[in-house]
Order: C-alpha cells, then sequence, then structure tokens
C-alpha cells in the first residue's frame, strides 16, 4: 500500500509530468528533473528504482523507432566503461546510508542548476584526439552517477557527443539508445540488489502513463516555446529542489 498524502501525490505527478515533458522535448534529461522532486518524498533506493523503469520503458518506444540512426561506433565506445559504472554505483546505492546520500544529491544537483543556469546548457568541445580517453572517463563517471542518484547522466552524454557533431536525428536516437542500455543493466543490478519491490512497482504502474501523456506533451511544447525560457524554468526548479534535499 502506498501510504502518500493529497499534496504528496500531487508533488509525485507533478514531478513525473514536468520530467517527461523535458524528456519528450529534448530528448534526455528527465532524470535529473524527476530525481529530487521525488527524494522529497522517498528515500533515493526507491527513487532510482523507480526512475530506472520509467527510462527504460520510455527508451524502448523512442529507441526501436530510430535503431538505423544510432551512432553505434560510440554506443560501443562508451558502454563497457557505462556498465562498470553502474555496477559500482548499485553497490554504493545498496550499502550507503541514505540520508548523507540525500544530501550529497542535494548538493549535486545544486551544483548542476548552477552550472545550466549560467552555461545555458552549452557544453566544451573536446578535441577529437581525446575522444577515446573522455569517453571511458565520463562514461564511468555517468554510470555511477545515474546508479547512485538516478539521474544527471544526459547532460554528461550530451557533451561527448555534441564534440562529434552528430545530426539532430542521430543525436537523439543514440542518447535514447544509451539511455535503454543503461537502464536495463541499472534494473538487472537493482533487481538483485533487492532494490526493486512490491512499492516501488506499484508507483511505476502509476507513472508510466503520466510520462507518456507528458512525454506527448513536451514534444508539443518544444516545437511551440522558446527553448532558452524552458531551460530556465527547468534549472530554476532544480535548483530550488536540490536546495530542498540539502536541507532534509
Amino acid at each position: 500500500m502506498i501510504e502518500f498524502s493529497v499534496s504528496q501525490w500531487a508533488l509525485f505527478t507533478g514531478a513525473v509530468m514536468l520530467a517527461y515533458c523535458v524528456r519528450g522535448g529534448a530528448g534526455f534529461g528527465g532524470g535529473v528533473v524527476a530525481a529530487p522532486l521525488l527524494a522529497l518524498l522517498m528515500p533515493l533506493q526507491m527513487v532510482v528504482p523507480l526512475l530506472s523503469g520509467m527510462n527504460t520503458v520510455t527508451s524502448i518506444s523512442q529507441g526501436i523507432h530510430d535503431w538505423r540512426k544510432v551512432a553505434w561506433r560510440e554506443i560501443a565506445r562508451i558502454v563497457p566503461f557505462a556498465v562498470a559504472g553502474v555496477i559500482a554505483g548499485i553497490f554504493f546505492l545498496a550499502n550507503l546510508d541514505a540520508k548523507p546520500l540525500t544530501r550529497a544529491f542535494g548538493l549535486f544537483i545544486t551544483v548542476y542548476a548552477i552550472y545550466m543556469l549560467v552555461f545555458k546548457g552549452k557544453t566544451p568541445e573536446i578535441p577529437r584526439r581525446w575522444l577515446t580517453p573522455v569517453a571511458a572517463v565520463i562514461s564511468l563517471f555517468a554510470g555511477v552517477i545515474g546508479s547512485v542518484f538516478g539521474g544527471g547522466v544526459g547532460p554528461v552524454f550530451v557533451m561527448y557527443l555534441n564534440s562529434l557533431k552528430v545530426e539532430k536525428d542521430c543525436f537523439r536516437a543514440t542518447m535514447n539508445m544509451l539511455m535503454l542500455i543503461l537502464g536495463v543493466s541499472r534494473l538487472i543490478g537493482l533487481l538483485i540488489a533487492g532494490l526493486i519491490t512490491q512499492k516501488v512497482l506499484l508507483l511505476l504502474a502509476v507513472a508510466l502513463p503520466l510520462s507518456y501523456v507528458a512525454g506527448r506533451l513536451g514534444n508539443r511544447m518544444a516545437q511551440r516555446f522558446d527553448q532558452q525560457m524552458f531551460n530556465r524554468l527547468v534549472g530554476c526548479v532544480i535548483l530550488a529542489s536540490g536546495i530542498l534535499l540539502m536541507l532534509k
């Protein structure tokens, strides 16, 4: 049984809808929006498996349609290190105390939100001769961050893929495939660690229809609204939730 008050259900619904509006419009970023808001309601040990399930289902529906556009060479370069990071991150998640972990997440989210607002999502270009070692480092880092905090890996991979100057459709397809592979890897690890509980599955059943509707809405909003204004709004929400988590 899920024991949420009306206000908690409202926050849950709002977090899922906002996150997957962002995911539907940008192709990534759902986890980094939803995770800090959901962490106000439940421990990260529940947030991470919930978001992993949602992101995997979303990526399956988008990835099947665009699989021919995926940059498979880059997938092969990234995935081995990312999966190693996923394994390490799940170990930390299962064995660290929830309270300091939540505050550390709040700090991470706050720093990320400030970066997002100051630099407006711009990422530095990586010299081509450094692509392979950079791919290894950021993939390992992204795997750990995604497993411990349930979000934040999208911008890490955006920095790498932007340096390759791939065209828009290839970029979105490759991001979706990365999210799918990492999502499945996390779900397997979380299941082995015993973190996928009945309560998580019930919340997932509630969240999936919301994420579908929000994803369609986000796709339409991205075509009608100014992207910079939308990004600033999202950054402010992330910043506020990160500060609240540090004070929790």
